[in-house]
């Protein structure tokens, strides 16, 4: 334990009254809603999400089948209760003023839709229309005109129905889940027996809590942390991963998806071993991951990010909203340790990580690479998560029995989804039985049967520190023998846009986009990249939903940060401002 920790250890004071930084008020002030309000940086970061990647939400859509005597009244009525109870459930997320806002909506503007589909004969036909179900939950969301939570009531018979409920990461991250389903199951007991609820643990909302936290950092705070996770960081590169296909120049958009359960056998004694060498699950299964990556790779150096639940303080108890602190984790795996050494490597790391002051994630990534020259960079390469939590476990009464349908964790064949990291493992522990690994890497470099190679490497991994727990680093073999790996060269640094680029092609580019592009980066910036006039991709983004809005062209964000130009901005207007279409 290091000694800065074990002194606020001594003096009583939570990691979260870091260095650098007084400590925080004990009470959160609550705003005004009726005005709009800045985002927090974890809704910032899902807000440019979205608009990279359009409809698509970070989560996956929950149905849960509910057989037996249901109250649908007394449902619906908790439903549109749970909404009230939690301002970040009815929140939309509008450009007002040049920038991304969250505007709460009034309880009273949130309807739970209800269809009576009893008609259908056989449980063929209602599988299918659960499907449905499921693919429209998940798709169309719209983050600026409506809230994107939805929720919704189906009826196969009297005693057989389908909750839906659809809720992005924006609204609220993993850990608030529990807490919803626990919420949902008082207030239907409540409603049925006809008395009132529970009263909340606190009166503020997330939107207080978020807006709380942003005071904490003055603009001195930030450059000094920025500062020092320079130093920090100094020399950290991106790993050189085996790779199927080489590496392209341009920002990667998708990656496979591959989720399985780990053997529950292997599970168990993952679970004992760490009790016994007295270290968290977490720990033995990111040192593990970090042998992987050290054999795979050739380096005994890397970074690896990882999330927090943040729900340390009594302000965020019961509170929902995406609270996920992320954590930057550096590990050194020089010497050929033995596992159990490197064991403690890694829990060393761990604490550093959790000892240092986090700035904002998107703030951290830009402030090391503000021209946005590195591809990939080492902080948004390799995740690696272990998720702990309760299951999200609706128990509205006795007699009715509650399953998940639709989006189960069973094996699933490979898929794509919008993900920007090279490579991101989470790890499911709901305390009991199998972990379930969810394994994805970008389609830039893999295949589809990338994922369950992984996942093979992994277990083999594991399988060998069980077997041999003081095994050296040298010693391990995650791939079969006579199995190779092709690591992926590093790219060349993108073009730049020349300087008098602007001055030469002044005639073909439209007074109005010049126009557009020279209040985003500033007079006088007309040519170069938009990143080295101190822009963020924020400020990208509202810039394309301005053009889109006021001149009906579409530019993607995914496009328009591959080369960050004016020229990108020309090509794709000449290419949509055809003779034949309206504009202005």
């Amino acid at each position: 334990m290091t000694d800065g920790r074990l002194r606020r250890l001594l003096a009583g004071r939570s990691s979260r009254e870091r260095d650098g930084r007084a400590p925080a008020q004990s009470r959160v002030p609550v705003l005004a809603k009726h005005r709009p309000l800045d985002l927090s940086p974890n809704q910032r970061h899902d807000w440019l999400h979205y608009q990279e990647f359009g409809g698509t939400p970070l989560y996956d859509a929950v149905l849960l089948r509910l057989r037996g005597p249901l109250r649908v009244p007394a449902l619906r009525t908790a439903l549109r209760a749970l909404v009230t109870r939690h301002a970040s459930l009815r929140t939309r997320f509008p450009v007002l003023d040049g920038a991304p806002r969250q505007v709460i909506e009034p309880a009273d503007r949130i309807s739970v839709p209800f269809a009576d589909l009893g008609a259908l004969p056989t449980e063929g036909d209602r599988g299918r229309e659960i499907q449905e179900l499921h693919r429209a939950a998940v798709s169309g969301y719209v983050l600026d005109r409506r809230p994107p939570c939805r929720f919704a009531l189906v009826r196969f018979g009297p005693a057989d129905h389908v909750l839906v409920m659809s809720i992005p990461h924006i609204a609220a991250d993993f850990w608030s889940i529990p807490l919803l389903s626990q919420d949902l199951s008082a207030l239907y007991q409540a409603g049925v027996a006809g008395r009132p609820a529970d009263r909340r643990p606190h009166a503020h909302d997330y939107a207080d809590y978020a807006a709380w936290e942003a005071a904490q950092w003055t603009p001195r705070a930030r450059a000094e942390e920025l500062l020092g996770w320079q130093r920090r960081l100094r020399g950290v590169t991106a790993l050189p991963l085996p790779a199927d296909h080489p590496r392209s120049a341009g920002t990667p958009a998708r990656s496979w998806t591959h989720t399985e359960h780990l053997d529950a056998t292997v599970t168990e004694q993952l679970r004992t071993w760490s009790r016994r060498e007295n270290v968290t699950l977490f720990v033995t299964l990111l040192a593990a991951f970090h042998c992987l990556l050290a054999r795979t790779c050739g380096v005994d150096r890397m970074v690896t990010a990882s999330s927090s639940a943040n729900r340390e303080s009594p302000l965020t108890a019961g509170l929902v909203g995406p609270l996920s602190d992320y954590l930057v984790i550096a590990n050194d795996l020089a010497g050929d340790p033995g596992f159990r050494e490197l064991l403690h490597r890694t829990g060393d790391a761990l604490r550093n990580a959790r000892d240092s002051t986090t700035l904002p994630r998107d703030d951290l990534v830009q402030g090391l690479d503000p021209a946005r020259e590195l591809r990939p960079h080492p902080l948004k390469q390799i995740y690696f998560n272990l998720l702990s939590a309760p299951r999200a476990e609706v128990r509205p009464s006795p007699g009715l029995s509650v399953t998940v349908v639709g989006a189960d964790e069973a094996p699933r064949r490979p898929r794509l989804v919008p993900e920007h990291a090279d490579l991101s493992v989470n790890c499911f522990d709901y305390g009991t039985g199998p972990l379930v690994c969810q394994l994805r890497c970008t389609a830039e470099l893999y295949t589809a049967t990338a994922g369950p190679r992984w996942l093979r490497w992994y277990r083999t991994v594991l399988r060998q520190i069980l077997e041999r727990p003081d095994i050296r680093l040298s010693r391990i073999r995650p791939q079969a023998a006579g199995e190779t790996v092709t690591l992926a060269s590093v790219p060349r640094p993108r073009p730049r846009c020349a300087a008098d680029w602007t001055a030469k092609n002044a005639e073909r580019i439209d007074a109005r986009l010049l126009d557009i592009w020279a209040q985003a980066v500033g007079p006088g910036h007309r040519s170069g990249e938009f990143f080295q006039n101190g822009r963020t991709d924020v400020d990208a983004a509202v810039l394309l939903k301005r053009i889109e809005e006021e001149h009906d062209v579409r530019i993607a964000l995914t496009d328009f940060l591959r080369t960050p130009t004016l020229t990108t901005l020309v090509t794709a207007w000449t290419t949509d401002t055809a003779p034949s279409k309206e504009h202005g």
